[in-house]
């Protein structure tokens, strides 16, 4: 994960209202986590969805279960991991999954879907009928409920698509959408295509978890109890040490980047390279600003753990928080607890606001 990484994903879901991706080892504290980030950072003109979205989310986890063949409990995520995605773009919120299927299922999940896409409302919910009372249907497999209740949740069609992994395994992709009939100015629709093309970037970027959209004090909560959740295997300083880097950035992004559009809008990646947690984060800041934090960052990459530490307590003593031209108490505290030095780097965008991407390893 580099600067340029944070800044090309930002690019790559510029139009997202929100986005939130995951990839790993699925549980129901993570299943609540997304739903509960997703919730909180809807749009008031689409809170009547809230439902029935939250619905969808949970036949999509659910569907991952079903027929994933991906065994990798505990284990670092590869390249065919389970992977889930949530994004609204205009008035379409897209709930996308991935995931590893044995090859010989492959004609039966394409014919379940291909059924269900080609039904009538009037023959898709005769068709739910049929297989509810029919316990000869359900024991064959002839027809997937999950995949019925998607469409007549939605009213729309499920994209799909499967990529071959070898003479075994293929990668199931899935997209359900959900309009917003309210909206004016319908968006256009999202190819499967689209969804296909990120899970290949998020995963040979070895990221875990991305969150885009508004970084307001409700959605920081849920983002930190994911990462909380996903550092289970880790030494319990390493976890505090992360958790409360995490803590101190992703408030700051809250608090004081550069408001556009009554937002203050960011992105959150994290990630694992060799045994090594990555965390990168980017959001807007005043173009005015750069020059000090550009300092800041300079002066805590040029000091050695003695200094650092003589620094902050220095700082400590004297009660200051920040001041311009000097590094402030959470920078201070982010470099003595990095292995490495803060990668970061400011792209300007408009005379007024740049681009502030920053990466940290632990």
């Amino acid at each position: 994960m580099t600067t340029g990484t944070i800044f090309n994903f930002f690019n790559l879901l510029k139009e997202d209202g929100i986005s939130f991706a995951y990839r790993g080892s699925f549980s129901n504290s993570v299943l609540a986590m997304a739903t509960e980030l997703i919730k909180n950072n809807m749009d008031e003109e689409h809170s009547k969805l809230r439902n029935k979205l939250s619905f969808l989310m949970i036949e999509s986890f659910q569907n991952i279960a079903r027929y994933a063949d991906n065994d990798e409990e505990n284990q670092d995520p590869t390249p065919t991991s389970d992977f889930f995605m949530v994004r609204n773009v205009g008035n379409i919120f897209f709930v996308i999954s991935a995931n590893l299927i044995d090859n010989d299922k492959v004609p039966l999940v394409r014919d379940r879907l291909t059924k269900v896409n080609t039904l009538t409302k009037k023959e898709l919910n005769e068709f739910y009928r049929e297989v509810l009372t029919n316990k000869q249907i359900n024991q064959k497999g002839g027809a997937g409920l999950g995949f019925i209740e998607m469409v007549r949740k939605t009213e729309d069609k499920l994209p799909f698509d499967f990529v071959k992994v070898n003479e075994e395994k293929s990668m199931f992709f899935m997209q359900i959408q959900l309009r917003n009939p309210n909206v004016e100015n319908p968006s256009e629709d999202v190819s499967i295509e689209d969804a296909k093309f990120i899970q290949k970037n998020i995963a040979s970027e070895k990221i875990l978890m991305m969150h885009k959209g508004s970084f307001s004090q409700d959605a920081v909560g849920p983002v930190l109890k994911m990462v909380e959740d996903n550092m289970h295997n880790m030494k319990l300083k390493m976890q505090k040490k992360i958790y409360h880097f995490l803590v101190e950035i992703l408030q700051n992004i809250s608090k004081h980047s550069f408001v556009l559009d009554g937002e203050r809008e960011g992105i959150f990646l994290m990630g694992m390279n060799g045994g090594r947690f990555e965390v990168g984060t980017g959001n807007y800041i005043a173009s005015s600003k750069v020059d000090s934090l550009k300092a800041q960052l300079d002066l805590v990459n040029s000091m050695d753990n003695e200094a650092l530490n003589h620094l902050y307590r220095k700082y400590l003593r004297e009660g200051r928080v920040t001041e311009t031209g000097s590094a402030g108490l959470g920078l201070i505290d982010l470099a003595r607890e990095t292995e490495d030095k803060i990668k970061y780097e400011f792209t300007p965008v408009t005379d007024e606001y740049s681009f502030f991407s920053l990466t940290v390893k632990f």
